[in-house]
């Protein structure tokens, strides 16, 4: 047994409550310490609180430095370093507060009656500019009763997954609010959201994120714009129906934007996100990455994360452009360099950079990395990477009690007629014998376009403690791999990319310690559609859970919030327009077909993926007296198995280890 063998447990459901998550590593302006967040999942309020920590970049234990009982995220230095600011729900919803570093209590610095999603802070320390939805500075003496419970809906963008309820007419924009006094102002307004202030170096200009198309209700556009921090009529920057753009940064010296994404709105997540240059007057963007054939965007996949989904950074001499890259299963840090030329690998290895951030004279940098037995820590190196340490443990006391299953990084053969390498991980089981078989889950990842990689995942972790062997790949589709690689499922939704994991499973067979008539399968979201075709299209696998699912994809167009541009693009075409493809595509065409004993799992507020997705499926499949059964996870959302409430995410992993337990 491998408790007797090494002293160490096995991994349960209940675990994920020891797990703290770090994030958002904000280093210092003079380099001496580091800002992070520490997010914990709090059994007793069936909720999560965080709060935000310090340690020295020279070493020694990291520092809690606020205390309240909330949710404190997103830490900013000012330009001097001499206080914090950061986003904190103490007051019933995410507001700015302010606290010095010469201790003391934080105060509320912002008191919008919406909460506020973003801040920066303006080059001279004395201004933020926040995004917010609220239409005034300050919150009603009291809240207006509705007028009725009656819902009237008129545009085609009314539901968010996330979002509870109905989207309301607010738009989010941009407002500028004295950090020591003074009348707070509002600088964007209109029929137009807005995000992602970023300040001039002059303090005169805020570059911001927009859709200002005339057809911007239909359409994904994502443009770069700019707007005087008094006020007045924005300036467009990078703008156009081709425009999907984020994350603006000025260079140094004030005469150049960088930002990411691509030339492709409804391709969505399917392009790969390139790193772009243009003159901040405005003009033709160039891609400073496109012969890297690499998203620069975080792609990687894994249910035991917080991250602050970082943008690019410009080095203080104007000379580099840093971001992360996502290439095969890895997240690194890269420096691009701003006049164009071959970009340099800054921090790699068998990891994902979840954040980062530099000092301000660009000698350091701080990085919270994930790694495949350890889900989160801060780390500090030069600028070039040399000099890595580690500041934080975490979880290490806790994961000394625990044992864990090394994954074993692969590449396998396909089953299509090209036979072309799959890249995939092997997990054997705990208390893994030569000689024994063991049952495999089969593990598929949700996106599509998204990608598994080496990460701590708490799920697959928890299914080798059981005693099962786990395989997870990045097959036809994933990113990580190049361009052609990625869009290749687009039309072909299960058919371009069940031979990829059918050849992963028969290659791992092969390997002689899988019990062939005892295989899994599982997936959320996409991988929920593909669960949900496999069993469609073989009857090789004896238990399957289908999570967050998609099984009819005509329904999907219309009820999901992405439906109606998503799934055009991703199968090519509208319902009526390709009738055929979008029935032969669809699971529940093979519903006939599935034999496999089946558990379906979906949350009731998932507007990604509607529950009614999965109710269609339990119903076609207990008419035909297949054996099915369906949970539903009540005030639950498409993100779950990420952020969900901590007692149904513990539930929901009981219900795949019974389900599996059972069947196979």
């Amino acid at each position: 047994m491998a408790e007797e063998r090494t002293g160490k447990r096995r991994l349960a459901p209940e675990d994920i409550y020891e797990i703290a998550l770090v994030s958002d590593a904000q280093i210092s302006p003079d380099g001496q310490r580091v800002a992070f967040v520490r997010t914990v999942l709090d059994r007793e309020r069936n909720d999560y609180r965080s709060s935000i920590w310090l340690v020295d970049v020279a070493g020694g234990e990291p520092v809690r430095f606020t205390t309240a009982d909330a949710r404190d995220s997103f830490p900013r230095w000012s330009p001097r370093g001499d206080r914090l600011a950061f986003l904190s729900n103490r007051s019933g919803k995410d507001q700015v507060w302010l606290i010095s570093l010469g201790g003391g209590e934080a105060q509320q610095l912002t008191r919008f009656p919406e909460p506020v999603t973003h801040f920066a802070w303006s080059p001279d320390g004395t201004t933020l500019a926040v995004v917010t939805k609220a239409e005034t500075a300050e919150p009603p003496e009291k809240e207006p009763e509705p007028e009725t419970d009656v819902v009237r809906i008129t545009r085609i963008r009314y539901r968010s997954d996330g979002t509870p309820g109905f989207l309301d007419e607010k738009r989010s924009h941009i407002w500028c609010v004295p950090v020591d006094g003074g009348r707070p102002w509002q600088v964007t307004s209109g029929d137009f959201d807005e995000s992602w202030p970023a300040w001039s170096p002059s303090g005169h200009e805020i570059a911001f994120v927009s859709n200002r198309t005339p057809d911007r209700e239909y359409n994904t556009v994502s443009e770069i714009w700019a707007v005087r921090a008094s006020g007045g009529e924005p300036r467009p920057v990078a703008t156009g129906d081709a425009a999907y753009f984020f994350k603006p940064v000025w260079s140094p010296d004030g005469t150049v934007l960088a930002f990411t994404g691509h030339r492709e709105p409804f391709a969505g997540s399917s392009r790969n996100h390139q790193l772009w240059a243009v003159a901040a007057g405005g003009g033709e963007p160039a891609s400073l990455t496109s012969a890297l054939d690499r998203s620069v965007e975080d792609e990687v996949l894994t249910d035991t994360a917080a991250s602050s989904k970082p943008g690019p950074i410009w080095a203080p001499d104007g000379r580099w452009i840093y971001t992360q890259v996502s290439d095969q299963g890895n997240v690194h840090l890269y420096r691009i360099p701003a006049g164009g030329g071959e970009p340099q690998l800054v921090v790699g290895g068998r990891r994902r950079v979840v954040d980062f951030s530099l000092s301000a004279d660009g000698s350091l940098i701080a990085c919270t990395v994930s790694e495949p037995l350890n889900p989160c820590d801060v780390i500090v190196c030069s600028a070039d990477g040399s000099g890595e340490r580690r500041l934080t443990r975490v979880n290490e006391e806790f994961f000394a009690t625990v044992e864990l299953s090394e994954p074993e990084e692969v590449w396998l053969p396909s089953a299509s007629e090209d036979r072309r390498p799959i890249h995939a991980w092997i997990m054997k089981p705990i208390g893994f014998r030569e000689g024994v078989r063991y049952p495999l889950v089969l593990e598929i990842h949700g996106g599509p376009h998204a990608m598994y990689g080496n990460v701590y995942f708490h799920e697959f972790q928890l299914l080798a403690a059981q005693g099962y062997a786990v395989l997870y790949t990045n097959p036809r589709g994933s990113q990580g791999y190049g361009q052609q690689f990625l869009s290749c499922t687009r039309g072909a939704w299960g058919e371009a990319d069940m031979p990829d994991l059918m050849g992963a499973v028969d290659a791992v067979i092969e390997r002689g310690y899988i019990d062939p008539s005892r295989l899994g399968v599982t997936g959320g979201s996409y991988g929920g559609f593909m669960t949900n075709w496999v069993i469609g299209h073989t009857d090789r696998f004896k238990a399957a859970v289908t999570q967050r699912c998609v099984s009819n994809l005509a329904s999907f167009y219309g009820t999901s919030d992405i439906g109606f541009h998503f799934g055009e693009h991703e199968i090519g075409g509208t319902p009526w327009e390709q009738p055929e493809l979008y029935r032969r595509l669809s699971p529940l065409t093979y519903a006939p077909q599935m034999k496999t004993p089946l558990l379906i799992l979906h949350s009731e507020q998932d507007y990604r993926c509607p529950i009614e997705q999965a109710e269609q499926l339990y119903v076609w499949l207990k008419k035909l007296g297949r054996t099915v059964e369906f949970v539903r996870f009540p005030d639950e959302s498409h993100g779950l198995s990420r952020s969900g409430k901590p007692k149904h995410r513990v539930e929901r992993l009981q219900h795949i280890l019974r389900w599996f337990a059972e069947y196979l």
